[in-house]
């Protein structure tokens, strides 16, 4: 059986292709695309990069390229092709999120963290605090004309005794919960070609090229590891919260949290 970089190359030269003319349709650099026509997997990225690579070059040509990622994962394991299994990918379409989040970079992380607003304080104890207000001074104003009388009736009055009554402000602090932050959500619009590779709390759920005008989202309930082949194209919001991606270039690996 041919190797998948034999395959590839005898694709390409059948359509009459440079390796020029494949970089500029995948965007995947041509140094590249020739260790894998040659098998040279030492001059590749890392793994999910191999596979991502073969998957897309091998659709660009025409050919099968999830069955190419099989025959690269078969070979490299000593198994015969029909023995490997694909596995799953979960992408999220929509998501629900009533929770704005403020972005706040640990320097030096790699980790973008967020932390949300401060909850508003309670209605019901400002209620309660403007009808104990009321109260008072309604006490007041029946009480006022008797105090005056027992002023006027005593040569010598004692001096009356001043009730403290909390104010407003001290009777509805509330103490402050930081709010729960249910998951992370990542939202990624391509401006050009931008190969992915998704890690949703140590699962991958997906692995793909994505194209200019492409829209894609994903949520973890803890953690999402995200792997750009280009990165200097895409547009990135955690939570509604744009992320600056000013001065990135190429190969990056991102890891989003709550």
């Amino acid at each position: 059986m041919d190797s998948v970089g034999k395959i590839l190359y005898e694709a390409r030269v059948a359509k009459g292709l440079t390796l020029l003319d494949a970089e500029n349709a995948t965007s995947i650099r041509g140094y590249y695309l020739d260790a894998l026509e040659q098998d040279d997997y030492s001059k590749l990225p890392e793994e999910v990069f191999i596979k991502g690579i073969i998957r897309n070059y091998g659709n660009y040509l025409g050919l099968n390229g999830p069955e190419l990622v099989n025959m690269y994962k078969a070979a490299k394991a000593g198994i015969n092709v029909e023995d490997v299994k694909s596995q799953g990918i979960r992408e999220v379409d929509t998501v629900k999120l009533n929770i704005s989040l403020k972005q706040h970079r640990s320097a030096g992380s790699g980790v973008d963290a967020y932390q949300g607003p401060a909850p508003k304080k309670s209605i019901a104890k400002q209620i309660f605090a403007g009808a104990l207000g009321v109260v008072v001074l309604v006490s007041g104003y029946f009480l006022m004309p008797k105090a005056m009388e027992w002023l006027h009736s005593n040569d010598t009055p004692e001096a009356p005794v001043v009730a403290v009554v909390p104010s407003p402000a001290e009777t509805a602090k509330v103490e402050e919960v930081a709010p729960v932050v249910e998951k992370v959500v990542v939202e990624m619009t391509a401006h050009g070609d931008c190969w992915l590779e998704v890690n949703a709390d140590g699962k991958s759920v997906y692995e793909g090229m994505l194209r200019a005008k492409d829209v894609r989202t994903f949520d973890a309930g803890e953690k999402l590891v995200i792997k750009y082949g280009n990165v200097g194209v895409m547009e990135v919001k955690v939570n509604g919260e744009p992320v600056s991606m000013q001065g990135e270039q190429g190969v990056a690996i991102k890891t989003y949290t709550k």
